[in-house]
């Protein structure tokens, strides 16, 4: 019975001891995946589209998107296409592998390379660019842009401008035109 008894006791004071030891030495906890990433919105293969007085306006798809929480900054990644339309006929086509849109700037940046295609039929690549959404003007200005007009002419500039309102295409600074006869 003494055994017992002294069995007993070393067991209640284990369990003291053991109670005791969550104080002194606190537990690793584990924890499962722990974002660093900013708070907001992130997706994958997205489609967006804005309309204006009813009519399509615009359109982007992405592979993925991030958006911050209070809606003014969305950034496109990986295949990214955009559009915009004109009298509901396509203006103007956009690929790239990533895009901004800065809602407080009203403007869609491109800071990568980008292919584009206008209504009128120039084709091109410029090394970045921006859409000014109140204006309707896309610019690039940064790099040499290379395009051309199929059938008539290729051509490179330091500047390239497109109004997509008017559907008018401009052309600055060192310009070289490789024309078809």
């Amino acid at each position: 019975m003494k055994r017992i008894i002294f069995i007993g006791l070393l067991v209640l004071l284990g369990l003291i001891v053991w109670g005791a030891s969550y104080y002194f030495v606190p537990l690793e906890k584990e924890v499962e995946n722990v974002s660093s990433e900013k708070a907001g919105i992130y997706a994958e293969k997205v489609y967006l589209k804005g309309r204006n007085e009813g009519n399509l306006s615009w359109e982007v798809s992405a592979d993925k998107l991030n958006i911050d929480l209070l809606y003014k900054h969305f950034v496109f990644e990986g295949d990214v296409k955009g559009k915009v339309y004109r009298d509901k006929n396509l203006s103007l086509l956009i690929t790239t592998k990533k895009a901004e849109i800065d809602r407080d700037k009203n403007i869609l940046k491109i800071p990568t390379e980008l292919y584009f295609e206008t209504e009128d039929g120039f084709k091109g690549i410029a090394p970045e660019g921006i859409w000014y959404f109140d204006s309707g003007i896309f610019m690039s200005t940064k790099g040499r842009v290379k395009f051309e007009k199929v059938g008539e002419f290729k051509a490179e500039a330091d500047m390239f401008r497109f109004d997509t309102n008017k559907g008018k295409a401009e052309f600055e600074g060192n310009v070289v035109i490789e024309t078809y006869y």
